[in-house]
């Protein structure tokens, strides 16, 4: 294989990759917009149209697929062109769905998760396709529209079609990630009480826009009740607000989550007793601590076997007060090794404790991928001979869509020492990071596909 001739494709069409970014994040496919998802989800299969690729949407435009190539392996490209809300616009120095290029980045919601290398990927699988040589395999790239939200697309396609034999997801980090954090949401609800008698009330408090964002804001509704006279009651509302610092939830302790500390400062108040109090001073108590040592799954070791799995992280997320309720949800990112059901029961406990019902529970697996696989070295070779660094096999923080099938890696796009902006204000990606994402996928792509050798 070429592979210079891969560099100079990819050079020269260098602008027309930053173009289609900018076109691809002008659509602001938050995934709970079900229009404008599937409206990004069609741009990629249009662009994969353009490039020879045969480009389809199934299930009923929950996922879409781009390939290439006939054999009897699939290497498998896993992505998503949903994105989360935008969160705080006031905090972004540009609007986050009008992409701005400045300083040698290109700005905007999605840049960096996921459609910068959706792009990326794309332009790679072109770039090898540019070569003539016949395809010795398929290479197949699967892009998801929830990835941020439930996985119901993925996982309608996990029992609806043939999966790929090995392959990445590039929503992460380099080097190769084959370990990958489990994730879990849990959530409590807790019947809201009338304000009675007199006193300052604890009456509402909301905060968070995804369950896997660190709240940058949360407000509380205080109301103050005094008596008067004829029996009845005046009542006075008021506000107060508390501004942290947003960040994906899968490394919580990078943030300063919002909820805590307007419940820090609702536990300096002399507020009246009710649920929504008791709320406050639970989670408090028990989730300031990002290391769940409030719920008493503090993980003593980083280590297993060796490699580097991290700790035990859990965050509250979101909280909705609703019509005679209050809905909280736990963000938990577990290590490999940790049981699931401790978690459940530690919040089930809680929620005993407190006298109220849990809410949906949903979790992903954690994932280990033996750095052994054929695959893997041509993936880590590449990584190692396009940028010049070396490769190591590192622990994932997030949760990707590796854990939804198996033999899929996390690998890129941002490389070591570069900020993570995922799902935060001002989110970007560096066109020199965008390019060089390209020409490492396109060496691995090339490695694989135009080879006779399996690569299981």
């Amino acid at each position: 294989m070429d592979r210079q001739k891969l560099m100079d494709y990819l050079e020269s069409n260098k602008t027309q990759m930053i173009a289609d970014l900018c076109d691809f994040v002008r659509i602001p496919s938050v995934s709970d917009d079900s229009l404008h998802v599937r409206e990004a989800l069609e741009f990629a299969l249009e662009l994969g149209r353009k490039m020879g690729f045969s480009a389809q949407s199934v299930l009923d435009g929950q996922v879409g697929i781009i390939e290439a190539g006939e054999g009897a392996e699939t290497l498998g490209i896993l992505s998503h062109v949903d994105v989360v809300s935008p969160g705080d616009l006031s905090v972004w120095k540009s609007p986050p769905f009008e992409p701005r290029v400045r300083d040698g980045a290109v700005f905007g919601r999605g840049t960096l998760d996921d459609k910068g290398a959706i792009i990326a990927s794309l332009y790679a699988m072109k770039a090898v396709t540019e070569l003539g040589i016949p395809l010795k395999k398929k290479v197949q790239m699967i892009l998801g529209t929830q990835e941020e939200v439930e996985w119901t697309d993925m996982r309608a396609y996990v029992k609806n079609f043939p999966l790929p034999d090995y392959g990445f997801t590039p929503d992460g980090e380099f080097p190769l990630c084959n370990i990958e954090k489990g994730a879990m949401d849990l959530e409590m609800i807790i019947p809201s009480e009338d304000c009675q008698g007199e006193g300052l009330f604890l009456a509402a408090v909301d905060g968070g826009t995804a369950t896997n964002i660190v709240p940058g804001r949360a407000v509380a509704k205080l109301l103050k009740r005094t008596g008067k006279s004829d029996g009845t009651f005046n009542e006075v509302e008021t506000t107060l607000a508390a501004t942290g610092y947003a960040v994906h939830s899968c490394q919580p302790e990078k943030g300063d989550n919002a909820i805590i500390k307007l419940c820090h400062e609702l536990c300096e108040m002399d507020l009246a007793e009710n649920s929504a109090a008791r709320l406050a001073v639970i989670l408090k108590e028990r989730f300031t601590d990002v290391y769940c040592s409030g719920i008493g799954l503090y993980s003593e070791n980083e280590y297993l076997n060796g490699e580097y799995i991290h700790r035990n992280t859990m965050s509250v997320t979101r909280i909705i007060t609703e019509p005679g309720q209050i809905r909280v949800n736990f963000n938990i990112r577990f290590s490999y090794g940790a049981r699931e059901e401790d978690f459940v029961k530690a919040i089930e406990k809680l929620a005993a404790e407190l006298g109220v019902k849990m809410g949906n529970v949903s979790s992903l697996p954690a994932v280990y991928i033996s750095k052994e696989k054929p695959f893997m070295k041509v993936f880590a070779r590449a990584y190692e001979e396009v940028s010049g660094l070396p490769n190591e096999f590192t622990l994932a923080y997030g949760g990707s869509y590796a854990k939804a099938m198996e033999n899929i890696v996390s690998w890129g796009p941002i490389f070591p020492g570069e900020e993570d902006t995922c799902h935060e204000e001002n989110e970007y990606i560096n066109i020199e990071s965008l390019m060089l994402n390209a020409k490492i996928f396109a060496v691995a792509i090339g490695d694989i596909v135009l080879s006779e050798d399996s690569f299981k």
